[in-house]
């Protein structure tokens, strides 16, 4: 036990001697954990975005008006058998008419018409949501039956792959881009950590020189400067969640204004996927400076 307090003390000791290069070191590993969260938000934003597109998408058949519910009915029944299709909403003609009514209330012209038909123009409205985009193809070419058409008045496919793709497009460069940021950090950080313990080590010299003459062991003399590599990567990872926290407090209104509220809680995202995101980070940025005192002690102890 003292064994290792003595080493962690010297671990203290060298850190804060050397403050303003240990500050330099942990700004460079902030920079990079900050790097690695905004590719987090990304990630979540995109992804919302994607869903909330294909949200809209779907199947919207108008039935004429003389068409009977048996036919509909039977339509409906056949649709929902179809392995593509995951839901139906089907809309009676009094609820389409209502929402005729209510689309145009500000147009009284169009109320008063629409009061003196002596029964409602507008046939029933069934929407067909499909398991997955590439299957609304085959839904199409499953209900372009000669019994179905003669029942449809119009089909309208709301397809948003275009808007869709465009997304993902944005995702890759937009992920590349980060990445790109996240590499160039890590590898500052990983050389400044190794000009760090270089520089401790050589402001130690003479008296890891006496523990040498006095019998210290390799792993003795190279323990406390891997220790001070970890501190870095730990005090970067408190002060990167210190930052992190108030800066999704504050774009998450302008993504609830944006997405709709509900759609995407970024904080809440955080804190459900906590250990993951910052566990990750943290194992990271304290194997990449583990090794790179390990390699600087290797090389400039001659161990």
């Amino acid at each position: 036990m003292s064994y290792l307090l003595r080493i962690l003390k010297f671990s203290l000791q060298d850190f804060l001697r050397n403050i303003w290069l240990s500050l330099v070191t942990i700004s460079i590993l902030v920079l990079t954990l900050v790097s690695v969260n905004v590719l987090v938000v990304f990630d979540a934003i995109t992804g919302t975005a994607v869903k909330v597109v294909e949200s809209k998408v779907d199947i919207s058949v108008d039935f004429k008006s003389s068409t009977s519910e048996e036919e509909i009915k039977k339509m409906k029944d056949y649709i929902l058998s179809l392995p593509e299709v995951a839901e139906i909403e089907y809309i009676s003609k009094e609820e389409a008419l209502q929402g005729f009514k209510d689309k145009h209330q500000d147009s009284q012209m169009i109320l008063e018409v629409v009061d003196e038909l002596a029964e409602n123009p507008l046939g029933a409205i069934i929407r067909i949501k499909a398991r997955s985009l590439d299957s609304y193809s085959g839904i199409l070419q499953a209900i372009d039956r000669a019994e179905y058409n003669k029942l449809i008045a119009s089909k309208d496919y709301y397809d948003r792959q275009e808007m869709i793709d465009k997304i993902s497009s944005w995702t890759k460069t937009g992920e590349t881009i980060v990445l790109v940021f996240i590499l160039f950090f890590i590898l500052i950080s990983a050389l400044i950590v190794f000009n760090t313990i270089r520089v401790a080590i050589y402001t130690h010299r003479e008296e890891i020189g006496i523990e040498k003459l006095v019998g210290a062991t390799n792993w003795f003399v190279s323990l406390p400067f891997i220790i001070e590599s970890v501190i870095y990567g730990l005090i970067a990872c408190l002060i990167t969640l210190a930052l992190i926290y108030p800066l999704l407090s504050l774009v998450q209104p302008y993504l609830g204004g944006f997405f709709g509220n509900g759609n995407l809680d970024i904080v809440g995202y955080f804190n459900s996927n906590f250990i993951l995101i910052f566990g990750l980070q943290l194992l990271v940025v304290v194997v990449v400076n583990v090794v790179s005192s390990f390699v600087a002690t290797r090389k400039y102890l001659k161990v």
